[in-house]
């Protein structure tokens, strides 16, 4: 299984494709046969498919020739907890399967642990959300038209043989959002344009199509079965949400708008906005912002994780020991004060030490967990840090 970008690239490094290919223009990298067999393969899809209590109507769907299966065509109302649910039914599945219908499966990038160490590896490079659709198709049966994704492609061919139609055509950055995803099918085809390259996709091969391009699959064998990853990095869109939580501080945003008075005037709402536009354009240019952004993109994971049973977690539990502290905010630094007197926070550990702050008692595998995307060596640092300023102490030493 892939443990690296490097070796899930391999033989493109990393440097070629960032410099050449991502954002940029499609890429395929043929493999030997079994570079994905531990990802995925027709046995371990079939033992996934075995735990039938796993599957709903919505991780699991079914296509036929460009057409979505309705639900109620292949499930079976069945007890859940408190009420009934539709799960598919294996027989009902297997009989439009039967019939060419492509399978669907959504939202599997925890399904095993080959799965899992693709989707932590994408992350890891791309410093974003990672999620994965499996595709089985039958030949000469297609389960989607032409069409672009809002993601970041990665699709790693496992059995079978496919052929990919990548086009000219590509969309400016689509995101998930009714401009993109209420096109017309006249839309799809003029945006479509005409084909750029062919792939034929076999065992072991990995296909990269950057966001907004348009493609479309059939499978070249009696069937095939693929991974495509999706990767939704950090976008200019998102640090909305980072400027809303510096806004709310800010007495100036929080003021009611000028009144837009029935004569049409409007000087006093446009000098207002000149000066919020004033204020956003100083938020984003602290340092405390760029470090807010920067911890953004390391959250931006998934929750994936392994268990070694009967083996008990080793854990340490720590309990706070000073009283009277909290973190404070004072220009463009946050301090750790008790009364007057402040230490500097050091950058981007604001959150960490106040979460500390909010707890007499925790564990490290919590601050671990919570904290992950500081990484785990960050998080030993500052709570041995915390430590040496008798912030807080080992439970067993109290």
């Amino acid at each position: 299984m892939a443990t690296s970008f490097e070796e899930l690239l391999a033989p493109v490094t990393p440097g070629e494709f960032f410099g050449e290919y991502y954002g940029q223009k499609p890429l395929h990298i043929p493999g030997e046969p079994h570079k994905f067999a531990e990802v995925m393969s027709w046995d371990g899809l079939n033992q996934a498919l075995a735990i039938n209590a796993f599957w709903t109507k919505d991780n699991l769907r079914l296509y036929q020739d460009i057409a979505a299966v309705p639900a109620e065509k292949y499930c079976r109302s069945v007890p859940g907890l408190g009420t009934r649910v539709l799960r598919p039914d294996p027989e009902l599945v297997k009989s439009h399967l039967s019939r060419g219908a492509s399978l669907v499966l959504n939202s599997i990038d925890t399904l095993t642990p080959g799965i899992q160490s693709v989707a932590d590896v994408l992350e890891r490079a791309l410093l974003g959300y990672t999620q994965l659709n499996l595709y089985c198709s039958f030949a000469e049966h297609k389960a989607f038209d032409s069409h672009f994704d809002t993601h970041e492609v990665f699709a790693l061919h496992t059995e079978g043989e496919k052929t990919w139609n990548v086009y000219e055509g590509r969309l400016d950055n689509p995101i998930h959002h009714p401009t993109f995803l209420e096109l017309t099918a006249e839309q799809h085809r003029r945006n479509r344009r005409d084909l750029l390259m062919e792939v034929h996709m076999t065992p072991g091969d990995l296909l990269y199509i950057p966001r907004g391009q348009y493609h479309d699959a059939l499978a070249s064998s009696d069937a095939s079965l693929h991974l495509t990853f999706g990767v939704i990095p950090l976008r200019g869109i998102d640090i909305f949400e980072l400027l809303e939580d510096e806004a709310v501080t800010d007495s100036l945003f929080r003021q009611d708008l000028p009144r837009y008075d029935a004569n049409g005037a409007a000087d006093d709402l446009r000098e207002r906005l000149a000066d919020l536009a004033g204020r956003i354009k100083k938020l984003m240019q602290e340092p405390n912002f760029l470090d807010a952004t920067i911890q953004l993109q390391r959250r931006r994971r998934g929750t994936r994780g392994a268990y070694a049973l009967p083996e008990r977690p080793v854990t340490n539990e720590f309990v706070l020991t000073a009283k009277g502290l909290r973190v404070v905010r004072r220009d463009d630094r946050y301090y750790l004060r008790a009364g007057e007197a402040g230490v500097p926070i050091p950058p981007g550990a604001q959150d960490f030490v106040s979460w500390v702050l909010e707890h007499p008692k925790f564990l490290d595998s919590e601050a671990h967990a919570l904290f992950s995307h500081l990484g785990p060596d960050r998080v030993d640092e500052l709570l041995g840090q915390l430590q040496n300023m008798e912030v807080i102490a080992p439970a067993d030493q109290r």
